[in-house]
């Protein structure tokens, strides 16, 4: 089966692309009173009630749970599936031959698909309790109508939520945080409503081609503790990585922001919530990529002391394994050097080793201390036989802080080369860098002097 997709030329990628289809492994799949588990990757073409049994880990197939009928109820029970971020995968997906509706999706953590949840041609379906991180999107309408979104959290993907073409869908009490493109990307789609909800990401909503069709982004106030813990619910929590955000810095009156915040023409949230309301009975809810202070709540630890001046080896990232130390888009068995699932490869000449052949989206801490305010210069050891491959360093302390490393085109990955200095400003303290990357490279060492 062949699905088409709309197109969003505007921002250098596609939105659109095409999803092939294969035959899919079905789950076992037994009663369990009047629900059906799975036990596996499932198409499921009967309505029903279908219950997730087990965790589903590193499967490389196109879909894992396939949708492609009405009235069904899917309940991951709070289980994971969990891809190996292959190319236009997906964790769940829901289409038919003709409009699917009234089909729930709950209770799932989706991770490494390059959709976590898509829904193609859906109408009234109510996606609720779902956990998606580390996807390209974390969750895609696309399109969809009269669906909900709800009580969800969408973290470290590329792309937190994509509405395309989409209307009437209402997505409320989410929280969307750390996603590096976009929070929210809107491509084409109008009227639908967003409140409730906490939006931190280095860009909170981006319209994707096609202009700013006018959606909702607040309902009428009403007394109800919101999801700041604040005494009336209205527009979203506008949070910003360096404490910037309207939420954080603007006046408050009646636990709201007492200014609009105008998104584009025909965007405006004119009630934002305020991330700190005054006289807040109930503790706001907190995720991901929500601090409320400035220190890092990685909970990494230093796999070697280091103290700047000093030459910081690749593979020897923060302790605290996958999601602390580390993320890998793709995970692997490694026991050389280290147990863990990054790819480490024993340098040529025999002095050491060196992370292999890292992807888009895997990144790694490292704690250093700094022994006195200045500005820094960062060099790494570096291979890609490709142009264009770069990485990113960030002082998670002050996330502005940071600089882009470009990889020279060494023409094989077995050849090494010394980028070009870049300067990275560090006060005296304790500092955990996160390298973040944003090409294919094999990576060596790093010096701060």
């Amino acid at each position: 089966m062949w699905w088409t997709m709309l197109c969003s030329g505007n921002e250098g990628m596609c939105l659109a692309r095409w999803l092939v289809l294969g035959l899919l492994l079905i789950g076992c799949t037994v009663g369990i009173g009047s629900a059906v588990a799975v036990t596996g990757p499932v198409v499921i073409d009967r309505p029903g009630t279908y219950e997730l049994t087990k965790d589903i880990l590193d499967t490389n197939v196109p879909v894992c749970i396939e949708i492609r009928c009405s009235d069904v109820v899917f309940d991951g029970r709070g289980h994971l599936i969990r891809g190996v971020d292959a190319s236009n995968s997906a964790g769940v997906v829901v289409h038919g031959e003709g409009p699917v509706s009234n089909v729930v999706i709950r209770n799932l953590a989706t991770q490494g698909w390059f959709y976590g949840v898509y829904v193609w041609g859906g109408q009234g379906v109510k996606i609720s309790g779902v956990s998606a991180s580390a996807n390209y999107f974390g969750i895609a309408l696309n399109p969809s109508a009269d669906s909900s979104v709800t009580g969800s959290r969408a973290f470290s993907n590329s792309y937190g939520l994509v509405m395309t073409g989409s209307s009437r869908n209402t997505v409320t009490g989410c929280q969307i945080t750390g996603n590096d493109q976009a929070g929210i990307a809107l491509h084409g789609s109008a009227g639908n409503t967003f409140y409730n909800n906490v939006i931190k990401n280095e860009k909170n909503v981006r319209f994707v081609s096609g202009g700013t069709p006018s959606n909702t982004w607040n309902v009428e106030s009403r007394a109800q503790t919101n999801i700041r813990g604040g005494p009336a619910i209205g527009g979203n929590c506008w949070l910003a990585p360096d404490g910037t955000g309207i939420s954080e810095t603007g006046d408050q009156s009646g636990g709201f922001i007492t200014k609009p915040l105008t998104l584009a023409p025909g965007n405006v949230d004119r009630l934002p919530l305020a991330a700190r309301p005054s006289g807040a009975t109930a503790k706001p809810t907190t995720t991901p990529g929500d601090e409320d202070t400035a220190k890092p709540v990685s909970g990494s630890k230093a796999y070697v002391a280091r103290s700047v001046p000093c030459t910081v080896q690749f593979e020897d990232f923060d302790l605290g394994g996958p999601g602390v130390g580390y993320f890998a888009p793709a995970p692997v068995k490694n026991t050389l050097y280290r147990t863990g699932t990054i790819a480490i490869e024993k340098n040529a000449d025999g002095s050491g080793y060196h992370l292999t052949k890292m992807r888009y989206r895997a990144w790694f801490r490292y704690t250093v201390e700094v022994p006195r305010d200045g500005v820094y210069t960062l060099k790494a050891r570096v291979s890609s036989p490709s142009d264009g491959q770069y990485f990113k360093v960030f002082d998670e302390s002050t996330p502005k802080n940071s600089v882009t490393v470009w990889v020279p085109n060494t023409r094989s990955y077995d050849r090494f080369a010394t980028t070009k200095g870049v300067k990275l400003k560090l006060s005296k303290g304790t500092h955990t860098l996160k390298v973040y990357s944003l090409g294919t490279q094999d990576m060596d060492w790093f010096q701060l002097s």
